[in-house]
């Protein structure tokens, strides 16, 4: 199976590693392509080729990676783009563009997914193109498996939880050591776990893509982004935190599909013995089933776990397509 794995940021580089380490037997890596060009390598790529910068390789293709799909170079695009909104673009594209032409998807880019997840899915079922998805909410949380896999003979009634480690760990700081919501976002950020500019984490909109996600592909509704009631952290103050934590309670950015598939995000009173009240940078999400009650998940919701993610869904695509023993 000839891969491309389209991005070369964090989880790119880790990812692509991983294929040529041989992690996933039956896998190829041919391609790996970033923002500006790509390495192509139909034989497959070497290791010594895949520096920090791609563009330093004498091989270095400048252009879009899109023509490997068009050309059907690959058997397998592993899409992991930085999430832009509103458009989802170019990962929407290139998503769109293989599984058009019967290419296998795996992404962990949020908004595609969020955006246009109806319109992918009927796609893939119209040329038999594989798209899975797990990375894209709670890390290495295996939310959508779950779904798919344990919990297919129960009905999914509601989702409520904690979809973001920045806010989660800016509200951790502000509840625990009494920090402003300045402060705490600028240690964040000292630290690498906000972004430069944070506004899709603390205006909520990180969190809405992922419970988007969960409420169409969990649960089977048909909601888009303009459903979703979002409300971010940047105006909680101290002093409501504090009251809060006197109170037995802590503030924390919620996201929830209730009963009747309203969707919201926003900044909630938690009590502190509820499972999902985690510090941190955890996520952790409760899941009410008709039948088997509520089911809570924790984990870390970004880095490394989501590589697992990643590679669980190629590995599921390597036994599909019998590549397993190659």
């Amino acid at each position: 199976m000839r891969a491309l794995v389209n991005g070369y940021g964090f989880l790119g580089k880790r990812v692509a590693r991983s294929l040529l380490l041989g992690k996933l037997p039956g896998v190829r890596l041919v391609a790996v392509a970033r923002s500006t060009g790509y390495l192509y390598r139909p034989e497959g790529l070497r290791a010594e080729e895949l520096g920090n910068d791609l563009s330093g390789s004498p091989h270095f293709v400048e252009g879009s990676a899109l023509v490997l799909l068009e050309d059907g170079k690959v058997d397998l695009l592993v899409e992991l783009t930085p999430t832009n909104l509103p458009s989802g673009e170019p990962a929407l594209t290139n998503i769109r563009t293989a599984l058009s032409r019967g290419i296998d998807v795996v992404t962990a880019n949020k908004a595609p997914i969020a955006l246009a997840y109806r319109e992918l899915k009927e796609v893939a079922r119209s040329t038999g193109a594989l798209l899975l998805f797990e990375g894209t909410v709670g890390g290495g949380i295996p939310l959508i498996s779950l779904r798919r896999f344990c919990l297919r003979g129960d009905e999914v009634l509601t989702i409520r939880g904690i979809l973001n480690g920045t806010t989660n760990y800016i509200l951790s700081r502000m509840h625990f050591e009494g920090l402003t919501f300045d402060l705490a976002l600028r240690e964040a950020q000292n630290l690498g776990i906000a972004e430069r500019d944070p506004t899709l984490d603390i205006e909520g909109y990180d969190t809405a893509l992922k419970l988007l996600i969960l409420a169409n592909a969990v649960m089977g509704l048909d909601r888009k982004l303009d459903d979703v009631r979002i409300t971010g952290i940047s105006r909680i103050s101290a002093d409501a935190v504090a009251l809060a934590k006197e109170a037995n309670m802590a503030v924390k950015l919620i996201g929830s599909v209730d009963a009747d598939g309203r969707l919201s995000v926003a900044p909630r009173l938690v009590k502190l013995n509820d499972p999902i009240c985690v510090h941190g940078t955890l996520n952790a999400v409760t899941i009410r089933l008709k039948t088997a009650g509520d089911l809570t998940l924790i984990g870390e919701g970004a880095g490394e776990p989501t590589v697992t993610s990643i590679l669980n869904d190629i590995w599921e695509v390597v036994t599909v397509r019998g590549f397993g023993s190659a």
